[in-house]
């Protein structure tokens, strides 16, 4: 890669015409500026493109252009809506939105990073990042830790690196696939992700209409990782926003979460079960369980007492508890006196009365 090689920042928009300049500051105003910003809108019905095309005319590096989705939308549900008749077939509108702008022809950088509107990043992560795939050229791919912020910009939470993984930046298939299995995909932060264009000819685009659902990025970090390690900086170079698509998606949702589509598949299919440990294999279906007890909440506050008693019924194991002990966490722990009392409401005849108050709560 030549010394100060172009970027393109591919900023992902629709329907944020009000906060479209604000959010574009902070990538307008990197430390490093040898980049190109592709305001990508994705057929927003408010005036983003009249925003987008004043702002592309006052910053030379600034273009934009309108996503055309490549396939017909009304025969495709997004992933993050909830469809009640079953008949559509399931894209993910993000990652359809990133392969549209990697086979647009007008990304013209050596690197390539997507960024999301409601995200604030850090003026240094475009450095930070090029600097790390400068000096290894072997690393295609490389990613940032961040914070987490609400609707007010406040910090909430923080995205950590598991102990185990922090004494390198580095990183290849098993490690990070240990690292899942044992405390989710808790640190591959998908906005930060940066990578050098070429990457996408070895490996392809993003599999949106596959069957993974909204967890198409991590079917992609394991598939490259299969073929090459990543790189981690170590430094939070972004405030990720909670909420948006991804509350969307979660809202009350009573199906499995899809991250256990794309582990299942590399699990099973893929035969990793016999590569790793009996202590992760028992996290990673800990994490079903901690799953499988919010459907069980969710399936009480939408009035199926039935359904909510025979997962929760189903949940408890010498295994589970085991599990449990051996990576006490907070949130595990309020997990787990959800799931008590889930069992005792159900069981002692309250679950619709239970249903009611957490809906309240919720």
């Amino acid at each position: 890669m030549k010394k100060n090689p172009l970027v393109t920042i591919c900023f992902l928009t629709y329907n944020y015409a009000q906060k479209l300049e604000k959010a574009l500051k902070p990538l307008i105003n990197q430390s490093y500026q040898n980049i190109q910003i592709i305001i990508s809108d994705n057929q927003s019905t408010d005036n983003t493109e009249e925003v987008a095309r004043k702002i592309a005319s006052r910053y030379q590096k600034v273009v934009y252009r309108k996503n055309i989705p490549d396939i017909k939308i009304d025969e495709f549900n997004d992933i993050s809506n909830k469809d009640t008749t079953g008949r559509k077939k399931t894209y993910d509108v993000v990652f359809n939105h990133c392969n549209s702008c990697l086979k647009s022809g007008i990304i013209q950088g050596e690197l390539v990073i997507f960024c999301h509107q409601d995200d604030i990043y850090h003026e240094d992560i475009v450095k930070d990042q090029v600097d790390f795939l400068t000096i290894n050229e072997h690393v295609p791919a490389v990613f940032t830790l961040g914070n987490i912020i609400n609707e007010h910009d406040k910090i909430i939470g923080k995205y950590k690196l598991p102990k185990e993984l922090r004494h390198k930046n580095i990183y290849y298939f098993e490690e990070i696939f240990k690292g899942i299995l044992n405390h989710g995909n808790t640190f591959l932060i998908a906005p930060t992700f940066m990578a050098r264009i070429e990457l996408f000819e070895h490996v392809g685009l993003f599999n949106d209409q596959g069957p993974f659902g909204g967890s198409d990025d991590l079917e992609m970090w394991l598939r490259i990782l299969e073929r090459y390690p990543i790189g981690i900086i170590h430094k939070k170079l972004i405030n990720w926003r909670v909420g948006g698509r991804g509350k969307k998606y979660n809202n009350l949702r009573t199906s499995k979460a899809d991250f256990f589509k794309v582990m299942d598949y590399y699990l099973e299919e893929k035969k990793y079960s016999k590569k790793n440990d009996i202590k992760s294999l028992r996290q990673y279906h800990y994490q079903k369980d901690f799953d499988d007890t919010l459907r069980s909440m969710n399936f009480l506050i939408n009035g199926d007492v039935d359904q909510a008693k025979k997962i929760i019924n189903s949940s408890f194991s010498r295994q589970i508890f085991l599990a449990f002990f051996e990576n006490v966490k907070i949130i595990r722990v309020k997990v787990m006196a959800l799931k008590i009392i889930l069992f005792l409401g159900v069981n002692l005849g309250f679950g619709k009365y239970l249903g009611k108050i957490l809906q309240r709560i919720v």
